[in-house]
């Protein structure tokens, strides 16, 4: 079933990428660079009452940190999945941030990188 989803990495080809297979799945897919477009896509979506079903977010971005845009973000879209992705799954003071994340919403992380089908799968409910 096609998702609502809302990709936010800042390395250009790999969003691209990403992007353009979800899209060919079916998916309807926003991209965005940074936190700061991505909460701006998220509040214009939530304005047009068509929020996203799913978030895909980069742990380090170039203005911030994925996790706690999630934690941010979260509250405002209950429902949404929440895939986060990290080159550096030991990256500093994540662990607790992550194990609240995944006590409230429906969250996974997995490391880059990551297979596009692996991906697609998790949007649609399959664990890897």
């Amino acid at each position: 079933m096609p998702l609502r989803v809302l990709l936010v990495d800042d390395d250009d080809d790999l969003r691209v990428e990403i992007l353009e297979y979800l899209r060919r799945r079916r998916h309807d897919v926003t991209g965005c660079s940074s936190i700061s477009d991505a909460r701006a896509a998220v509040a214009r979506q939530q304005a047009e009452s068509r929020p996203p079903e799913a978030v895909i977010c980069d742990v380090h971005l170039i203005d911030g940190n994925g996790v706690d845009f999630c934690l941010e973000i979260a509250p405002s879209l209950p429902a949404a999945r929440w895939l986060l992705m990290s080159g550096n799954p030991d990256a500093e003071n994540l662990d607790d941030k992550l194990d609240e994340l995944t006590r409230r919403f429906d969250f996974q992380v997995v490391e880059k990188p990551v297979s596009l089908r692996v991906l697609n799968g998790i949007l649609e409910g399959k664990r890897p």
